[in-house]
């Protein structure tokens, strides 16, 4: 499929816990054997990769995809956290170095928010200076403030290979711009208005830009809005020459091109936790719980009822593993549960076409 689609670049997300232990702090050398036979893919198709450190000790961002089970960024309070991905950075680069054409660099932290800027940059200096000592043939890549939008206040020392990253999910933050009744001309000027306003924050940084990260959910029975949505958001990174990647290749139907076919094993576990739990369901529960919380102290600040409910939503992860994770994977056998990954497998997947037919129209 790649191939097919000409795709030349991939931002592959890691786990630190693949690189870490979090009790005894020991290196794990499997994570970066897995490391090496994607990277030994990438050298044989001739795709660019960039790996993206998607989570870090006590979550770099409030929210679940950073594996914070508690609703705080607890790494920019704590020196010893930041620490531990440094040195992590460190053993990735080392063992690097002089390797693999194609991998285009470190994507040294996914989504930051909620951060001290101050921490964020010397987090940064650090991680850069560390890889430096042994890698000075791979790009280091940074995201801003505000899930990656916001790098108004970046300020890091200068290197010759660093690119900025920003990503840009519009209709998160303007929900209306998914009505399908608004004008889709209009809809396209918010887009590009919207990117505008992020694009204004990174002036005077003066080196490469990519968007890492773009993408709509996708629902199988208005498939054509989402890809007319892709669409418009491609064609104005396009006008603006902005390299982008979109997440995701493969996922649970959810965003991505590729996912496991809808009477799969694993499709049948995921239907069977939507019965009883959501994402979107689980972000307007929490919302509910933290305004009414606001009204009990007659408090009437957005800004702090949304900080608060991802913490009331890592109340929620623990009601949903207790309530219905646990008893719905107790009626399970590991072996049966491992063999159900196995619908992730090429073979069993099914994809868009009209996702695909969209890339091509940039890619071919």
């Amino acid at each position: 499929m790649y191939e097919k689609i000409n795709i030349n670049f991939l931002r592959v997300p890691i786990n630190y816990r693949n690189f870490i232990d979090d009790n005894t702090l020991e290196f794990k050398k499997d994570g970066l054997e897995k490391l090496k036979r994607l990277l030994d893919y990438c050298e044989k198709y001739q795709i660019f990769c960039m790996l993206d450190m998607h989570t870090s000790p006590g979550g770099q961002n409030p929210d679940w995809h950073s594996d914070n089970r508690t609703g705080v960024p607890q790494f920019w309070e704590f020196k010893s956290l930041r620490n531990q991905l440094v040195e992590v950075w460190g053993k990735i680069a080392s063992e690097l170095a002089n390797q693999y054409s194609y991998l285009l660099g470190y994507d040294l932290l996914n989504e930051p928010a909620m951060a001290d800027m101050d921490t964020l940059n010397s987090f940064y200096n650090e991680t850069i200076d560390i890889i430096r000592k042994s890698d000075t043939n791979h790009a280091v890549i940074v995201e801003g403030d505000h899930f990656a939008m916001d790098m108004s206040e970046l300020d890091i020392k200068k290197d010759s290979k660093m690119i900025i990253s920003f990503h840009y999910y519009p209709t998160v933050w303007k929900e209306n711009l998914l009505d399908r009744n608004l004008d889709r001309a209009e809809r396209k000027k918010e887009f590009d208005l919207g990117l505008i306003d992020v694009l204004n924050t990174i002036k005077g940084l003066n080196v490469p830009l990519i968007c890492g990260e773009a993408g709509y959910d996708i629902k199988e029975d208005d498939i054509d809005f989402s890809m007319e949505l892709l669409e418009d958001t491609i064609d104005i990174f396009e006008s603006r020459n902005i390299s982008w990647c979109l997440w995701a290749y493969k996922d649970a139907c959810f965003m991505g091109l590729t996912h496991p076919k809808k009477d799969s094993d694993w499709m049948k576990l995921v239907d069977e936790v939507h019965t009883k739990w959501t994402h979107y369901d689980e972000m307007s529960q929490a919302n509910k719980i933290t305004h009414k919380m606001a009204q009990e102290f007659n408090l009437d600040d957005k800004d702090l009822e949304y900080e608060l409910q991802f913490r009331v939503r890592g109340i929620l992860y623990r009601y949903q593993q207790e309530g219905i994770l646990i008893p719905l994977l107790e009626k399970i056998s590991w072996q049966d549960f491992i063999s159900k990954l196995d619908s992730f497998s090429f073979d069993n997947c099914d994809y868009y076409d009209k996702y695909e037919k969209l890339l091509m129209k940039y890619t071919s």
